[in-house]
């Protein structure tokens, strides 16, 4: 496991890349958003271990979190004696008000002719003994337009494409969270949400904040549904 331990130190530098900061000044506040808790359906018989935040073990497997904005980044170890399929199609992102979204991983391609088309992903295989880094985000109306001649998602080079039929359909996509506020947009925000709770500070606010990432898995021939629920709060 020593391994697993620097993995969730080093996910953030590894392959994925993100667009920048959505504020070019210094923020007045910062958000991180972290693992609270794990469950599974059927339930787990080993005990539920999360170290940092980050880290998820037991059982046949770890998992090392790492989210931004832009999408839940994460590797997955397979230490038991059975292959771990990830079910693609049938995974899920729960959003802070409890809302339901299908959702799209990055090694998909990032281009389809509507919104309204269903995307077909295949599963992906971690076999007995390795381990597998990608990150999920939300993949529907609410996260997702399409915009012409947009910035691809995974890098930051504009598509060069000569098929102008292919360029006007790429996608854009909205933030799953804001990790960073100017004192005004700290104030506007809450202006905002005193109207329904007077004595709401912006801490609670951000405290309530939660995200639930459901990994549906087969493992050998068993399908489960890992929930894994993460908690926003300030840093300090």
């Amino acid at each position: 496991m020593k391994n697993v331990v620097i993995a969730a130190s080093m996910l953030s530098l590894l392959f994925f890349s993100f667009p920048g900061s959505l504020y070019c000044e210094k923020a007045a506040y910062l958000v991180a958003v972290k693992l609270e808790k794990v469950e599974r359906m059927p339930a787990l018989e080993t005990e539920i271990k999360i170290q940092n935040g980050e880290l998820f073990d037991s059982g046949p497997m770890a998992v090392v979190w790492s989210p931004v904005p832009e999408g839940f980044r994460f590797r997955l170890y397979n230490k038991g004696k059975e292959d771990i399929t990830i079910l693609w199609n049938e995974c899920s992102f729960i959003d802070e008000k409890g809302g339901s979204h299908k959702i799209s991983h990055k090694d998909e391609n990032m281009k389809r002719p509507t919104l309204e088309d269903t995307l077909a992903m295949n599963p992906s295989v971690v076999t007995v003994g390795g381990n597998r880094q990608d990150v999920v985000f939300p993949f529907d109306s609410d996260y997702i337009s399409q915009e012409k001649d947009f910035v691809p998602y995974s890098s930051g080079e504009r598509d060069t494409t000569d098929d102008e039929s292919i360029r006007s359909k790429d996608l854009r996509t909205r933030p799953i969270f804001i990790d960073k506020y100017q004192e005004k947009n700290a104030q506007k925000l809450m202006k905002k949400n005193r109207k329904k709770n007077p004595d709401l500070t912006f801490e609670n606010y951000i405290n309530n904040l939660a995200y639930t990432v459901v990994l549906v898995l087969k493992i050998g021939e068993t399908k489960y549904d890992y929930r894994f629920t993460f908690r926003a709060s300030l840093k300090q």
